[in-house]
């Protein structure tokens, strides 16, 4: 017979796995190896017991062979390389998801812990969709436990002071200093405890004593000499000093901007991510749980307090930060309402009387909102791709390695000129064979690399030849999913260059190899002409989801090909009519054309991507230069000022205003048509 505790446990159970479920919709995604690190860890683990070079140079590239690198991963690549080895690319995306559900399971009980089971299970669903950041295969996975372990094992030690537990630390920073480099979050845990047992007794005054240096020594001590251990167990890694102070210079000489490095409000005028404006409602309740705490108790936890300005620093520094926040402000909003709560004494007799009821209401509505959220999360890939990015399942997307086989299958050789996004999937493909232009490390490569060779050569013609005179490319390997405009620039150059025969393309790369440098009987057997081209594009979109046609009609575009484009664009818009990067992308392919009714076109499809979210300064940018070629000279001022309002420093915008403002002045701006 069912008991009312035995349904509530069985509701909790159910819940639980309810979120758990939640956590594994969104960590299975297939990995689109051509533009993740996956490969480069993986060939990591296979090459160091070979050839020890790994861990201190640029082991793998031609260009910058031998310049000096901090391999300071190199251990989760050799795990990452034994699991591969026992099942596969679909075993290390479940020893992935074990590993998170692990990681929010602990921190989940510390906040139940804190705030009770339902309390949990609702501040649960912000950091589960932030986990959607980072669901790749990464090393910065051991990171986010051993952040947690450290945490935890701080929190017992300072609640029954036996600062021996502490020396369990050791051999996991032995361990993490080999494995990731955000070993020093956890040197900075230590580090603000031991300012928050200093800080109070160096500033408490008793009655008629002078404040006692010697009693904040005595706190933070203990606290200071385990620090130093823990730095000293730091050293044991390959780069012993060098390893240790690393990610304090590791940003220093980086030539290459990258996304995940770059700030939520540099990249919310790039970008749709429904994640940045869940990282702002979280910290915002952060910032309101510490002061309601203060409110409450008239104190607030000092090494709390530090960890809730220093974990929000790193995610406003960088969006790669985003799911680590995401976890901390979980527990730390925990704790602090936990506290109001209990200060509050929220269980008075009327509340305990209502209790069970009130129990009711919250198991059922929270069972309600995980069922939706599931809902919501299966659909999203096919809709719109706000959390679930990548194709839904384990391991590689469909396709990935196609180019490998192709260029491995058929003798071609290199030297290759590869893009960034590309270099880790062809270290572990052609390695030791072929070595890569460059790979995504840029401080393996150096800000001169970046600066004066890699971008320069793509976007500017003179040095693209001068790089061929002294590299002798033979063959072009690329990801067309490169977004970057010098990338877009020269797969545009490229593709038309009468010197480079294009040979292979999938949803993902391309192949040319040079004429004058391959077989010509080769060249003539694996050239792709434009019926044959056409052809195979067609049967690609045939056989891809959404994602994919969207992906090969941005390579139609590239070709010259833009009434395949449109075909490809109106499929998706057909299977998914609010689907705003097909809506988007439609738009701006109609913008490139010439008669008006094209033109007026371009700003339907522009409105209703608008309508369904692409809120893009570029957006209202290139509507504005619509409305200019038609006449409508008020209009496209308006559009410009409508993109400042979203980026005041939109450079576009701001221009063609200032453009206007000199046009007005010397009496030319045209009338309206």
């Amino acid at each position: 017979m069912f008991t009312g505790k035995r349904i509530e446990i069985f509701l909790k159970v159910l819940i639980f796995l309810g979120l758990a479920s939640l956590l594994i919709i969104i960590f299975s995604q297939k990995v689109q190896f051509t533009s993740s690190d996956l490969g480069r860890h993986l060939e990591n683990g296979k090459v160091v017991w070979q050839d020890r070079q790994v861990l201190f140079s640029n082991f793998y590239s031609y260009t910058e062979t031998g310049r000096p690198f901090i391999n300071h991963h190199w251990l989760s690549g050799l795990i990452f390389y034994g699991i591969y080895l026992l099942g596969g690319f679909n075993l290390l995306s479940i020893f992935n998801i074990i590993l998170a559900l692990f990681i929010f399971g602990l921190v989940f009980t510390m906040v139940q812990r804190a705030i009770g089971f339902y309390g949990a299970g609702f501040l649960a669903l912000p950091p589960i969709l932030l986990l959607s950041e980072r669901v790749e295969i990464r090393p910065e996975i051991f990171s986010y436990l051993f952040i947690i372990l450290t945490w935890m094992l701080i929190e017992r030690t300072a609640a029954d002071r036996r600062y021996r537990r502490l020396l369990w630390l050791l051999p996991l920073f032995v361990f993490w200093v080999n494995i990731h480099i955000y070993f020093f979050i956890g040197l900075a845990l230590i580090g603000f405890k031991a300012a928050a047992e200093f800080l109070p007794p160096l500033f408490r005054k008793a009655a008629g004593e002078p404040r006692r240096l010697s009693g904040a020594w005595a706190a933070a001590k203990p606290w200071l000499r385990n620090l130093f251990y823990l730095s000293l167990a730091c050293l044991i890694n390959p780069n012993t000093w060098r390893g240790l102070s690393y990610p304090f210079s590791i940003l220093q000489g980086y030539g290459y901007d990258i996304a995940e490095n770059k700030s939520i409000f540099y990249l919310s005028s790039l970008m749709i991510n429904y994640n940045f404006l869940i990282f702002k409602s979280l910290l915002a309740l952060l910032a309101l749980s510490f002061l309601l705490l203060y409110l409450a108790a008239k104190k607030i936890d000092l090494f709390h307090l530090f960890l809730g300005f220093f974990f929000s620093g790193l995610a406003l520094f960088a969006s790669r930060n985003l799911a680590l926040f995401g976890l901390v402000a979980f527990w730390l909003i925990s704790q602090n309402l936990g506290r109001v709560l209990s200060f509050l004494e929220i269980r008075r007799p009327l509340v305990a009387r209502l209790w069970p009821r009130i129990n009711a209401y919250l198991a059922s509505s929270l069972l309600l909102l995980i069922i939706c959220s599931s809902f919501y999360l299966l659909r999203d890939y096919s809709q719109q791709g706000n959390f679930i990015r990548t194709a839904p399942g384990w391991g590689l997307s469909a396709g990935s390695d196609d180019s490998a086989s192709f260029f491995q299958n058929n003798g071609l050789s290199g030297p290759i000129f590869n893009n960034y996004d590309l270099g880790s999937a062809l270290i572990f493909w052609l390695y030791p064979r072929e070595k890569v232009f460059v790979d995504n490390r840029p401080e393996a490569y150096g800000d001169r690399f970046f600066k004066e060779i890699y971008k320069p050569l793509q976007s500017d013609p003179a040095e693209w030849q001068k790089a061929d005179a002294k590299y002798k490319f033979k063959a072009v390997y690329f990801a067309y999913t490169d977004s970057t405009p010098w990338a877009q620039e020269f797969l545009h150059s490229i593709l038309s260059d009468n010197d480079w025969a294009l040979v292979y393309f999938d949803r993902y790369t391309v192949i040319l190899l040079n004429k004058k440098l391959t077989d010509p009987e080769t060249v003539r057997k694996l050239s792709l002409d434009l019926w044959s081209l056409r052809s195979r594009l067609r049967l690609l979109a045939a056989q891809s989801d959404n994602r994919g046609k969207l992906q090969l009609a941005s390579f139609a575009q590239l070709v010259d090909q833009p009434d395949l484009a449109a075909e490809l664009y109106k499929e998706v818009i057909f299977n998914v009519p609010d689907n705003r990067q097909a809506l988007a992308a439609f738009a701006y392919l109609y913008a490139d054309s010439q008669d008006a009714y094209s033109l007026r076109q371009s700003l339907v499809y522009f409105r209703r991507a608008l309508q369904v979210g692409y809120e893009l300064p570029g957006a209202y940018d290139q509507m504005g230069l619509v409305e200019w070629r038609l006449g409508e000279y008020q209009k496209a001022e308006a559009y410009w000022r409508s993109a400042l309002s979203l980026d005041r420093h939109d450079a576009s915008a701001l221009s063609y205003l200032d453009q206007i403002k000199g046009l007005e002045k010397q009496g030319k701006l045209p009338l309206p048509k």
